[in-house]
């Protein structure tokens, strides 16, 4: 019996092994591994002997690096370019181990630390933990934050290189438009710094997202004067050029019928984020009391809320404003810091953060839809940290990033001619390429009485097949599943039992161990529930004879 056991755990290895890095590690440029490569811990449940554990080393291709000190556990090297978090799934799934796991890099708390010249002056970014949702993802060049402002001084080296061609809807002193959308201000220059300045190039400042674009479009003209139609016109332009979020620091009366291309830009699947004001009461400002804006208050650094900012249940977030460093106008490498706490300067940490959420949400650029943008907006919400002066709280960049990249997948099984108590059965979820192939990673759940399940997959974005499994049936395949934030839901699944070694077919196997374990309560074997290994156990085996899983 224990040879079988071991087989049965080389077969599961060689589905880890057989595959390296896959799912978003694949597909976009992220930091290193999390793991040293090819490495495992293994910790063997009591009563394994040496003898087995080295015939399981063997089995697996393992060489023994080394055995733990003051914990009985062993390190094993195995192929450097296998996928180790499904090598150490399939290792617990064997019944021999306590706990396997790949060989975590640790880090310290301070996460990416870029090595921009004045980032040890922007104290604003470690605040909402900045530096360790970049250690995750810092974004994506594809996706375009258009800055809706007094322009962009567009030969400024920190930010050239991120710069779109943008348009100047405000104009002149005399309202005559143009395609250079240069700032006569500083504003604008001042904005864009924050969103999304050049990072880690050893200059000027480092921004809140550091892979993306900007789209520099002038909405005042060059005598300070700005005017709803501008704005209009300039928020249709950003939405056909192609943004995923647009930054507003501006307003002040209301846009009364003309509110209504706010929503066109929201079902155009674009996110807008605006800021709430700088009245130091609960009055409305517009845009940002618009539904389809994301309001935004300034908070301190202690978390307290600025001095002039607006607040109130109307306004949804929170984000730095005063002590926040970022470039100027005043030259082509010139930076300055903001002490006055205005919601300006809070607005662009939100548009930058639903660019680099977005990335992660979407399938690509074009991938623009109320679906999305619903997901973006539930992200920086939903993981705000909570103060008393806004709706949901400050935002915090590490855990809306760490949200994003994880991926509920929910549904229902239901077991044929099962007459037991679904609770607490154990459910298996794995994840493989799409059209087929060996397993990517695997995670296991337990059904509630209802046969739901809910697992979560973490750092695998794209487009896979899943299969599911309860304990004792056969797998039963998804095709094409997206496994993006928010995930995959409503899935329901009939699922075939008899396949009591889990090596997804009904065999001889199969009929043996029901067999041998005859009579007995053995919750392992006892395929339709009713507590007892008996003739309905043999005949769901006998029955589904010869089958094999998808």
């Amino acid at each position: 019996m224990k040879r079988w056991i071991v087989y049965a755990l080389a077969v599961f290895l060689g589905f880890g092994q057989a595959y390296a890095q896959h799912g978003l590690r694949g597909q976009l440029e992220t930091p290193a591994l999390e793991y040293a490569p090819g490495q495992v811990l293994v910790k063997f449940r009591n009563g394994i002997t040496p003898t087995q554990r080295a015939w399981a080393r063997q089995t697996a291709g393992a060489q023994l690096i080394r055995r733990g000190e003051y914990l009985d556990y062993e390190l094993w090297q195995l192929n450097p370019y296998a996928d180790m978090r499904a090598v150490a799934a399939q290792l617990r799934k064997s019944g021999w181990f306590e706990a396997a796991e790949p060989n975590w890099h640790i880090h310290l708390a301070d996460g990416w630390t870029p090595n921009d010249t004045f980032y040890p002056q922007q104290p604003a970014l470690p605040y909402i933990n900045a530096p360790q949702a970049w250690s995750l993802w810092r974004g994506d060049d594809r996706f375009v934050m258009a800055i809706l402002d007094t322009g962009v001084r567009l030969d400024h080296l920190d930010l050239q290189p991120r710069l779109l061609p943008g348009y100047d809807f405000g104009g002149d002193a005399n309202g005559v438009r143009d395609s250079n959308p240069s700032d006569f201000h500083g504003h604008g220059t001042f904005v864009a710094g924050i969103a999304s300045a050049v990072t880690n190039n050893n200059r000027g400042v480092a921004s809140v997202a550091p892979n993306g674009k900007i789209l520099p479009v002038k909405v005042f003209r060059d005598s300070g004067q700005g005017f709803l139609n501008d704005i209009v016109d300039a928020l249709n332009y950003a939405v056909t050029q192609g943004a995923h979020s647009i930054n507003l620091s501006l307003g002040g009366s209301s846009w009364g019928s003309f509110a209504s291309v706010l929503n066109d830009v929201w079902n155009a699947g674009v996110v807008i984020a605006a800021a709430a004001g700088n009245t130091n009461s609960t009055s409305p400002f517009y845009p940002a009391w618009y539904t389809p804006c994301i309001a935004v208050a300034a908070c301190n650094l202690d978390g307290t809320k600025s001095g002039p900012s607006t607040y109130g249940s109307w306004v949804d977030v929170a984000a730095p404003s005063g002590d926040v460093y970022s470039t100027t106008r005043d030259g082509n490498n010139t930076y300055g810091r903001n002490m006055g706490g205005f919601t300006s300067y809070a607005a662009p940490f939100v548009t930058a953060q639903a660019a680099l959420l977005y990335s992660l949400v979407a399938d690509g650029p074009n991938d623009r839809s109320v679906a999305r943008v619903q997901a973006v907006r539930e992200l920086i919400e939903s993981t705000a940290m909570p103060v008393n002066y806004v709706a949901h709280g400050i935002i915090n960049l590490q855990a809306s990033v760490e949200k994003a990249m994880t991926v509920p997948v929910r549904g229902r099984v239901q077991i044929q001619n099962y007459a037991g108590s679904y609770t607490g059965r154990t459910v298996e979820v794995v994840l493989r390429p799409q059209g087929g192939g060996n397993p990517i990673a695997t995670q296991s759940g337990t059904l509630n009485s209802s046969g739901n399940f809910s697992v979560n997959f973490f750092n695998y974005l794209g487009y896979y097949d899943l299969a599911i499994r309860a304990h004792g049936t056969l797998l039963k395949r998804v095709p094409n599943a997206r496994m993006r934030y928010p995930g995959v839901s409503n899935l329901n699944l009939t699922l075939i039992p008899g396949d009591v070694n889990g090596d997804n077919r009904i065999d001889d196997a199969d009929l043996l161990l029901v067999l041998f374990n005859f009579g007995t309560n053995n919750p392992s074997i006892d395929l339709d529930g009713n507590g007892r290994v008996e003739d309905s156990d043999l005949l769901m085996v006998l029955f589904n004879f010869g089958q094999v899983g998808e």
